[in-house]
């Protein structure tokens, strides 16, 4: 395998595996009618399953669609895809609003889902807009940012398993904790990479040259040609 598949396959195949097991181990046991499975979900249940469904297909488009744009292949595919992907944040995120604000763990987590959801959303939208003003760069910036909030949800369920095989704290201070740490800790990292690799790209010339408005500033008597 040449080093580009490699990295292709770390950078997206790694994460659409990851998403598979997530919609297979802890997904799929809502598509079970049953009310018990539901638990505390049944009062809310056609907004659980509208969140699961959005949340669910920009989960598994994500890597795809990343992998696209960032290679520029397939562009009509990326663009169908992308509708879809943008559909399914819109109907994830509209839900994830509502359960939000009607959780039962208490606000500071409720508002720390609600916090998810408008980065989710916004990310999203930011993209689009991007796209449309054919700013390809800043759509591909907002693009990462956006699903690593939609990968979100796994982060969350990976730290609540990791906080009960530590044995830390109670349910509800778990959940808690996990709303905040699940996306704003993801969203610094990705930030830190995008923004990074910009510091410390390399110059495009080894001298500052100065600019026109620089020059405005320079007096008269020190421009070329002026004798002293």
């Amino acid at each position: 395998m040449r080093r580009a598949d490699r990295g292709n396959f770390l950078i997206f195949g790694a994460p659409t595996l990851i998403a598979l097991w997530f919609v297979w181990s802890y997904v799929l046991r809502y598509s079970n009618l049953d009310p018990g499975a539901l638990g505390i979900y049944e009062p809310r249940r056609e907004w659980l399953f509208a969140h699961l469904a959005g949340g669910t297909a920009a989960l598994l488009l994500g890597p795809l669609q990343l992998w696209l744009g960032l290679n520029y292949r397939g562009m009509l595919l990326h663009r169908i895809l992308g509708v879809a992907y943008v559909l399914g944040v819109a109907v994830g995120g509209a839900a994830a609003f509502y359960l939000a604000i009607h959780t039962d763990f208490g606000w500071v987590a409720g508002t720390g889902f609600f916090a998810m959801a408008l980065a989710w959303v916004f990310a999203t939208t930011l993209a689009v807009v991007a796209i449309c003003r054919r700013l390809i760069q800043q759509h591909q910036e907002w693009m990462i940012r956006s699903y690593v909030v939609t990968f979100s949800f796994v982060t969350f369920r990976i730290l609540i398993d990791i906080f009960n095989l530590a044995s830390i704290g109670t349910t509800v201070e778990q959940i808690t904790a996990a709303s905040w740490m699940c996306w704003s800790a993801p969203l610094l990292i990705a930030e830190c990479i995008l923004q990074g690799r910009k510091v410390f790209a390399p110059l495009h010339s080894p001298q500052e040259s100065v600019t026109d408005a620089d020059a405005s500033f320079i007096p008269a008597e020190l421009e070329p040609g002026q004798g002293s």
